[in-house]
């Protein structure tokens, strides 16, 4: 009886398996996270940046600005939406060092979006980091972890922490074609 009921439920995972459909790659990393590509690969990080905000802080002292209520940051074909969101200027104040966004951030690129508590964007590197309970959303996928490190260059993201994925079965049916 127990090889009956371990051979149908090897076989039900093996049917499942063969039924779900995994829209973004994965890909486990060397450095111990899940790789997925996320965004568009044409991402100029050269393109001006425009903040929209509800108020805006400057210290000169500090080579900073702070911008909030609902602040939305475009930049080419990237938004991003949080209620708080400091720009950090070169010493020289020829251009933006870095940014930081808090309490809750959202940043769209193309079909693709994600979420997080936090987002630090260093446009001397083309990295977004995103932290705090982050989730990604492509097409009808889902994956979230602690911690996601977006490189803009090439279109992907390093995914660390716990990860975890939301996976869509297959939505046709047996005898269905297409």
């Amino acid at each position: 009886m127990k090889l009956i009921k371990t051979t149908l439920i090897v076989s039900a995972l093996a049917m499942l398996l063969s039924t779900m459909d995994i829209v973004t790659a994965h890909a486990q990393s060397a450095e111990g996270g899940t790789s997925i590509s996320f965004g568009d690969r044409e991402q100029n990080t050269d393109a001006p940046i425009d903040v929209t905000s509800a108020q805006l802080a400057i210290d000169e002292n500090a080579n900073t600005a702070l911008f909030t209520g609902d602040v939305v940051v475009v930049q080419d074909n990237m938004t991003l939406y949080a209620p708080w969101v400091k720009v950090f200027y070169l010493e020289d104040q020829s251009g933006i060092s870095h940014m930081h966004a808090k309490d809750g951030v959202t940043l769209i690129q193309g079909e693709e979006a994600a979420e997080s508590e936090t987002a630090d964007y260093s446009l001397k590197d083309d990295v977004i980091i995103m932290s705090g309970d982050v989730l990604v959303t492509q097409k009808l996928s889902a994956i979230a972890a602690d911690k996601m490190t977006i490189q803009l260059e090439d279109g992907t993201a390093l995914m660390t922490g716990r990860v975890k994925s939301l996976l869509r079965t297959n939505s046709k049916k047996k005898g269905e074609s297409e």
